[in-house]
């Protein structure tokens, strides 16, 4: 979570002084970044439905997980609106969710 925190609250404009990483981030093509959304909500989702194995039923713990990095995609992107050069949209919500869902999917399978 930590990462995607990191990730996405970096500003979208570079200015002198910035990490040579603000700027190679800026420089990512779209398609790269929104396939990043998919796999690291993937990841995200995934690591929750084996944190929370303790929830003995498994449909809870998966809507549970789901949920969690769902809700925790929204208030990364409406953070971004906040942020100077990034914004955050619906659309990067729902690909967040789409991660989410496969990574999922690939819990449930691994198990």
């Amino acid at each position: 979570m930590a990462l995607l925190v990191l990730a996405s609250l970096i500003p979208g404009q570079t200015k002198l002084g910035d990490f040579a990483f603000i700027g190679l981030f800026r420089k990512t093509p779209t398609l790269l970044q929104k396939i990043l959304h998919v796999c690291l909500y993937g990841v995200l989702a995934m690591l929750l439905f084996w944190t929370f194995e303790g929830i003995q039923s498994r449909n809870y713990r998966f809507l549970i997980s789901y949920l969690t990095a769902v809700v925790f995609g929204a208030v990364m992107e409406w953070c971004q609106t906040k942020v100077s050069g990034r914004f955050g949209t619906v659309h990067d919500v729902a690909i967040n969710a789409a991660g989410a869902a496969l990574g999922l999917l690939a819990a449930v399978y691994l198990l």
